[in-house]
């Protein structure tokens, strides 16, 4: 955690200093990195995946695939819970004033958002996202307030959807 957010404090340094013009910290920043542990223990960067800011949580849930007990049926279930999700941010996306932002993660799994309106909003990563060929996807809030850089921390404890892999 102190890692990433040296290394976010870094980009945000250097991208202020690369403007030119305005403070070196400005607000309504939205930043985050992005990381799994894999079946070792250890950690995986989401290395350049796309990053979403959304004005509204989209539903998913999969508590119908944990309590499956035949491991093919619920790998397949959750899959299904990662195309449904996609599809209905697919869906949504169409509709003005859901996708407010985009952007795309860095080697180590940072992101930033710039200038963002103040306001509540959801970072959301989906199907096709994929970290150490895990299936990844995330739906976090996030409050936005004039003059302060809000910061996101995507990782296991708070994954929209279980992780998974096929075997």
């Amino acid at each position: 955690m102190v890692k990433h957010l040296i290394v976010i404090l870094s980009v945000m340094l250097a991208f202020a200093g690369s403007a030119g013009s305005g403070p070196a910290l400005a607000g309504d920043w939205i930043v985050g990195s992005l990381s799994i542990r894999d079946d070792s223990g250890n950690h995986a960067y989401g290395e350049y995946l796309s990053v979403f800011l959304v004005s509204e949580k989209n539903p998913v849930s999969a508590k119908q695939c944990l309590r499956e007990t035949n491991h093919q049926r619920k790998v397949d279930c959750i899959n299904n819970c990662h195309l449904d999700f996609y599809k209905r941010f697919q869906k949504k996306q169409q509709h003005d004033g859901y996708l407010i932002a985009q952007t795309v993660t860095s080697a180590t799994g940072n992101f930033a958002f710039f200038d963002v309106p103040r306001g509540s909003y959801y970072v959301l990563v989906k199907f096709p996202a994929l970290i150490d060929g895990y299936k990844v996807a995330w739906q976090e809030p996030v409050t936005v307030v004039p003059g302060r850089i809000s910061v996101v921390t995507l990782d296991e404890e708070n994954l929209i959807l279980p992780k998974n892999r096929r075997r």
